[in-house]
């Protein structure tokens, strides 16, 4: 069975999937056998956490584990300063070609550079490929040194419905295909009250949790968002 790291190098961008942040999306991991989103249920959410976090037209967002650089597409269309790492050194190729005017690195999570700062740095959708809650809490320092407004981390696998979330998975696609899928492959679930204490041991007292909704992600139902402002 191929590594998450195999996956991630094997993606390419592909034309037929139509406009450019549809390909982006799949590159993403988006088009997996738990939903297809679509680009506009894609632009709404980004809209969304971006005015949540306070993410403006003039601000500098950094993101950890990019990928492709789906999430960053639209916010570096209207005009914010975009930068990113990945592990992946072909998905920093795809979100290179795709925007090229952002800053992008192949770096693994907890080695992200806190210097320079952005004004806000996010994590959409790759806590849940870390090795362990202690990999998690690395990555978090360094998020939030490197940050100077505000983090944002997005779709965390939900520790209390992690074992629905697998009768759910397996359900879905059956025994055997989801074995055939998955078999070595892990995700990493967190607690919401545990990732709420590692804030306010870090003297972080201002932050929002709310359950994960992207429209066609079916995966949603047992995810969540954590957002902390600095």
């Amino acid at each position: 069975m191929p590594t998450w790291q195999e996956i991630w190098e094997a993606r390419r961008l592909d034309p037929s999937r139509g406009s450019l942040l549809a390909q982006l999306l799949a590159a993403d991991g988006l088009d997996t056998g738990f939903g297809s989103v679509t680009e506009d249920a894609w632009r709404e959410y980004v809209d969304r956490v971006a005015r949540t976090l306070g993410i403006g037209p003039d601000s500098s967002v950094f993101e950890v584990g990019c990928g492709a650089g789906a999430f960053l597409y639209d916010l570096a269309g209207s005009g914010c300063t975009v930068s990113g790492i990945d592990a992946s050194a072909t998905q920093i190729g795809l979100a290179r070609e795709a925007i090229p005017q952002g800053s992008w690195s192949v770096a693994e999570a907890n080695r992200l550079q806190v210097h320079p700062q952005a004004d806000y740095v996010v994590a959409s959708t790759v806590f849940l490929y870390f090795p362990s809650p202690d990999y998690a809490v690395e990555v978090l320092d360094r998020m939030l040194q490197k940050a100077r407004l505000g983090i944002a981390i997005l779709d965390i696998p939900d520790a209390a419905k992690q074992e629905s979330a697998l009768v759910f998975r397996r359900g879905h696609l059956g025994p055997e295909e989801y074995a055939r899928r998955y078999e070595g492959l892990s995700h990493l679930y967190l607690d919401k009250a545990w990732l709420a204490a590692q804030l306010r041991e870090r003297g972080i007292t201002r932050w929002h949790l709310e359950d994960q909704a992207i429209p066609g992600y079916a995966n949603s139902a047992w995810r969540f968002n954590l957002f902390a402002w600095i």
